[in-house]
């Protein structure tokens, strides 16, 4: 008897054509301390601020920055990711100021809900910047300053791993 299996999410399920059984098992999951542990060989490698990343004036007047996060796997497929996100705001050279976001990717409801499938990118809106920074983007000036995104995850023996990129706001 052939046993084919196909990995899905966090299920695994024996629906390849020929097959003769279906068996749906969960994935063990090994998890740290704070909960970032990422089973199986898919796990994020690689990251970066992905291009589509700007900033913009929304419907409403706000300014807002809108990061866009790319995982990667070692075979340099788009993945998504369980962990922690953080952007940090470094200030342009009038302004040395730093501010930072951050996002818990933990919580799998939360992690979809900042997915973007058309992308295949984490899409985050950012509000509340700095005054500086609001300026700056409703008049449309040049530098806009720096961002610096990490993602804190672990692998499945629960080694931490963090991975971050920087990106300039134009």
């Amino acid at each position: 008897m052939v046993r084919c299996t196909l990995i899905l999410g966090s299920l695994l399920i024996g629906t390849i054509a020929g097959c003769s059984r279906v068996q749906i098992v969960r994935e063990q999951v090994v998890r740290t301390e704070d909960g970032l542990a990422v089973p199986g060989p898919f796990a994020p490698r690689v990251m970066r601020v992905h291009p589509l990343t700007h900033t913009e004036v929304d419907n409403a007047g706000n300014a807002q920055i809108v990061v866009h996060v790319e995982l990667k796997d070692s075979w340099g497929d788009t993945v998504k990711g369980v962990g922690s996100l953080q952007v940090q705001l470094r200030g342009s050279a009038e302004s040395d100021e730093r501010v930072r976001w951050d996002m818990d990717l933990r919580e799998l409801e939360t992690n979809a809900g900042y997915f973007d499938s058309a992308t295949r990118t984490y899409r985050v809106v950012l509000g509340g910047l700095p005054d500086w920074l609001d300026k700056a983007i409703r008049d449309g000036e040049g530098s806009r300053g720096r961002i610096r995104v990490l993602f804190r995850t672990a692998l499945a023996d629960g080694e931490a791993v963090v991975l971050q990129d920087e990106y300039v706001l134009r």
